[in-house]
C-alpha cells in the first residue's frame, strides 16, 4: 500500500474518535479539495477518501447526515467489493452514526454489528470498543434500557485498557442519562459527576456541557429548578456555537425547564432555537408537541405527534415513539375516541413493562386508567391507577435517593476541604512552634487546655438543656398524640353511626317494596363502596384530597338517590391548589355535609343545591360548605316539634379533630357557622367555612422517610 494511502487511513480512523467539536472548525475549501481528488482516486484510496468526505457531513457542527450517507455508502459498497476490511470498517461505524442522528436506531443496529465484525477481524481494539458502545447507543434509542447499560458498561471497560479517557467520559453520561429516562436519580447522579470530574480533567469542551446539562436535567426531574437553572448557565458559559448539537441540548433543557415553570412563551421560544443545526429534529419536533399539548391546543399537538409516531414505527426509534404515543392517547381521550386511545396506550405498556421503563410504564397506567374511567370500566380504571400510584410513590422514592445521594457528595467534598484546611493549620502551627521560644508554647498549650475546658463545659451544658428540652417536647408530643388518636377513633366511629347505616339499609329495602331493583343495586353498589373506603382509610393518619373528596362524591351520591334528586351539588378548587398532592386527616368533611342535607336541603319545598369550594388564603385551605336550604333557626323548630334533642355527635367530634389538627399547626381558628341572608334579611341558607393546615403529599413522604 502508498503511503498516501496508509496516511488517510490514519486521518480516518483518528477522526472516528476525536470530540465532535475538533471536526467544527473544517473549512469548506477542504471538502472541495477531498471531492477534486475523489474523481481521481481508485481502489483503496478512493474508498478512504468517500469516508473522509462522509467524515465532513456527519460529524460538523451543521450536520447533513443525508450527504454523508451518500458517500459512505459508496465507500462502504466500494470496500466491501475489494476486501478491504478496514475501509468497511470505518464506513459502516459512520453508516451506523449517521443513521443514529436520522433517528434510525434500527438501521443503525445492523451496519454497527457489521462495524464490529471486521473491528474484530482486524483485531483493533479501538474500533472494536466504538462499535460496541454504537451497539448500546443503538439499543438505547430503541429503548431497551438495561441492556443498552449492559453493552455501554462493556464498552467503558475496553476505553480504560485503551485509557481513552474522551469516550469514557462519553459513554458514561450515555449511561446517566438512561438512568435518568428509567427514573434511576441515584445512578443517574453518580454517572453524571463522574462523566463532569472526567471532562474537566482532560478539557473536553463538549462533554462538560452535556455533563452539566445532564446534572440540571437530573435537579429539574426532582423538582429542584433553582439548581437546574444554576447548572445550565454553567453550560452555557461554555458558549456551545450556534447550530452545534451541545447548543441544541442546551435549548431543549431550557424549554423543558420553562414548561415546567408555566412559562409557556419561553418554552416555545427556546425550543424553536433548539432545532438550529438540524431543523429535522424529532427531540425537538417531539417538545413542540408536548407544548401544545400542555396548552390544550390540540389540533397542533396532534400534527406533530401523529408524525413522529408513523416515522417512529418505521425507524424503531422507541423512546421518541413511546412519548408520542402517550400524547396522541391524550388527545384522542379528548376527543372521546376510546378505541384509538386504547389502542396506543396499552401498546406502550406492554413496551414499557417489558423493558421496565418506569416513567413510561407509570404514564401508561394513568392514560389507562383515565381510558377506563372515562369508558364506564370503573375496576379496571381503579387498577391501573392503584398501579400509577405505586410507579409514582416508587419513582419519588427514587427521587429522594437521587436528592440524599447529592446532599452525601457534596457533605464528603465539605469533609475534605475541611481535612485539607486542618491539615494546613496543623502544619503552620508546628513552624510556629519551632520559631516561638519555650515561654510562648507554654502560654499557647495553657490557652489550648483553658479553651477546651471551657468549650467541653460550654458544650456539656449546651447538651443538658437540649436534652431536657428534648424529653418535654416528647411527653408533650406524646400527650397530644394519644389526644388525637382517642378523638380520631371516637370520630371515625361517629362517622359512619347506626343510625346512618339503618337509614342506607331502609333505603335499600324500600326500593325493593317498590319493586324497583335497578335503585335498589345502584344505592347498594354505593353503600358498599362508601364502606369500604371508611375502612381503608380510617386506618390512615392523613389521606389525600382527592381521596376524601371520592368518599364526599359517594355519600352525597347516596343521598340524592335517597331522596329522589331533590338537590344538586358542586365541587370546586382554585388554581393553587392541587388535589393530588393536598393531605389531610381521613372523614373530614362528610359531617358538615350530613348537617347541611338533612337540617337545610331535606325540608326545602323545591329543589337545593349544596356548593363545596377549596381555596387557598394564607397557606392555609379554606373549604367553604354553603346550601340554600331552611336555615338554622326553622331546622332548630321543626327537630323540637319532631322531638329529637339528639345533638349531632359526628359533627362535634370532628369539629374537634380539626381544632385538635390545627392547633399543632398554630391555628387558631377552625371552623365558623354561619346563616346566608338577603337583602330583606331573610334566611336564604347556611354556609360552613373550615380552615385546614393542610401538608403536601412529598412533604408527608419526606417526613415517613426520615
Amino acid at each position: 500500500m502508498s503511503m498516501r494511502a496508509f496516511l488517510l487511513i490514519f486521518s480516518i480512523a483518528g477522526c472516528l474518535h476525536l470530540p465532535i467539536s475538533g471536526m467544527a472548525g473544517i473549512e469548506k475549501d477542504d471538502l472541495r479539495k477531498l471531492k477534486a481528488s475523489l474523481a481521481k482516486a481508485k481502489g483503496a484510496v478512493k474508498v478512504d477518501l468517500l469516508n473522509m468526505i462522509a467524515i465532513r457531513y456527519i460529524s460538523a457542527d451543521l450536520v447533513s447526515s443525508d450527504s454523508g450517507i451518500i458517500y459512505v455508502d459508496r465507500a462502504f459498497v466500494l470496500a466491501e467489493s475489494l476486501g478491504y476490511s478496514k475501509g468497511a470498517c470505518i464506513a459502516a461505524g459512520l453508516y451506523g452514526k449517521a443513521l443514529l442522528q436520522k433517528g434510525l436506531p434500527d438501521d443503525a443496529l445492523k451496519y454497527y454489528h457489521i462495524n464490529h465484525g471486521h473491528a474484530k477481524q482486524l483485531k483493533d481494539n479501538r474500533m472494536m470498543a466504538s462499535a460496541i458502545r454504537g451497539i448500546g447507543q443503538s439499543l438505547w434509542f430503541q429503548g431497551n434500557y438495561q441492556l443498552a447499560i449492559d453493552t455501554i458498561m462493556y464498552a467503558v471497560e475496553k476505553f480504560r485498557k485503551l485509557r481513552n479517557y474522551t469516550e469514557i467520559s462519553d459513554a458514561t453520561l450515555t449511561i446517566s442519562t438512561i438512568y435518568g429516562d428509567q427514573g434511576y436519580y441515584e445512578k443517574a447522579f453518580e454517572a453524571a459527576q463522574q462523566a463532569l470530574e472526567l471532562s474537566e480533567k482532560y478539557d473536553d469542551t463538549p462533554n462538560v456541557i452535556l455533563s452539566l446539562l445532564q446534572l440540571g436535567k437530573l435537579y429539574r426531574s426532582i423538582g429542584d429548578f433553582e439548581t437546574a437553572l444554576f447548572y445550565y448557565n454553567k453550560a452555557a458559559e461554555n458558549s456551545p456555537p450556534s447550530g452545534h448539537w451541545t447548543y441544541r441540548h442546551l435549548f431543549h433543557n431550557l424549554g423543558d425547564l420553562s414548561l415546567d415553570k408555566h412559562r409557556y412563551d419561553s418554552a416555545l421560544y427556546y425550543y424553536r432555537q433548539s432545532f438550529a443545526g438540524n431543523p429535522k429534529s424529532r427531540m425537538s419536533q417531539l417538545r413542540i408537541g408536548q407544548y401544545y399539548l400542555e396548552l390544550q391546543q390540540y389540533d397542533s399537538a396532534y400534527f406533530y405527534l401523529d408524525m413522529l409516531y408513523t416515522l417512529g414505527d418505521k425507524s424503531g426509534e422507541g423512546n421518541i415513539r413511546y412519548s408520542a404515543m402517550i400524547g396522541l392517547a391524550k388527545i384522542y381521550l379528548h376527543r372521546k375516541s376510546y378505541q384509538h386511545a386504547m389502542v396506543l396506550g396499552a401498546e406502550v405498556f406492554e413496551k414499557a413493562e417489558k423493558k421496565n421503563a418506569w416513567l413510561t410504564l407509570r404514564d401508561a397506567c394513568e392514560i389507562l386508567s383515565d381510558i377506563y374511567d372515562s369508558l364506564g370500566q370503573h375496576d379496571q380504571a381503579l387498577a391501573f391507577y392503584r398501579r400509577h400510584v405505586r410507579l409514582k410513590n416508587g419513582i419519588i422514592s427514587e427521587q429522594f435517593k437521587g436528592k440524599l445521594y447529592e446532599f452525601k457528595r457534596i457533605a464528603e467534598d465539605e469533609k475534605k476541604f475541611s481535612q485539607i484546611e486542618l491539615l494546613k493549620k496543623e502544619s503552620q502551627l508546628k513552624e510556629q512552634s519551632l520559631i516561638r521560644n519555650q515561654f510562648l508554647r507554654n502560654i499557647l498549650i495553657g490557652a489550648i487546655i483553658f479553651l477546651s475546658l471551657l468549650g467541653v463545659f460550654v458544650f456539656w451544658n449546651f447538651n443538658l438543656k437540649r436534652k431536657n428540652e428534648n424529653l418535654r417536647n416528647e411527653r408533650s408530643r406524646m400527650e397530644w398524640q394519644r389526644a388525637a388518636a382517642d378523638l380520631e377513633m371516637q370520630a371515625l366511629r361517629a362517622q359512619m353511626n347506626p343510625h346512618f347505616i339503618f337509614n342506607c339499609l331502609s333505603s335499600i329495602n324500600r326500593f325493593i317494596l317498590k319493586n324497583e331493583p335497578d335503585q335498589a343495586s345502584d344505592y347498594l353498589t354505593r353503600f358498599s363502596r362508601l364502606i369500604r373506603l371508611v375502612l381503608i382509610n380510617s386506618q390512615k393518619s392523613l389521606i389525600l384530597l382527592e381521596e376524601e373528596v371520592e368518599m364526599l362524591r359517594l355519600y352525597i351520591g347516596m343521598e340524592q338517590l335517597r331522596f329522589k334528586n331533590q338537590f344538586e351539588y358542586t365541587i370546586s378548587y382554585s388554581g393553587a391548589i392541587k388535589p393530588s398532592n393536598v393531605m389531610i386527616p381521613p372523614l373530614l368533611l362528610q359531617p358538615f355535609c350530613e348537617n347541611a342535607i338533612w337540617h337545610g336541603l331535606m325540608h326545602k319545598q323545591s329543589p337545593g343545591h349544596l356548593g363545596i369550594a377549596f381555596t387557598m388564603r394564607d397557606g392555609v385551605m379554606e373549604c367553604t360548605i354553603t346550601d340554600d336550604g331552611i336555615g338554622r333557626e326553622k331546622a332548630s323548630e321543626i327537630k323540637k316539634r319532631s322531638g329529637d334533642n339528639r345533638k349531632s355527635l359526628g359533627l362535634k367530634l370532628t369539629a374537634e379533630r380539626l381544632a385538635l389538627f390545627n392547633e399543632d399547626n398554630l391555628v387558631q381558628t377552625s371552623w365558623r357557622m354561619e346563616d346566608l341572608r338577603d337583602g330583606a334579611g331573610n334566611v336564604k341558607g347556611t354556609r360552613v367555612v373550615l380552615n385546614i393546615k393542610y401538608k403536601e403529599f412529598i412533604e408527608e413522604m419526606a417526613e415517613m422517610n426520615s
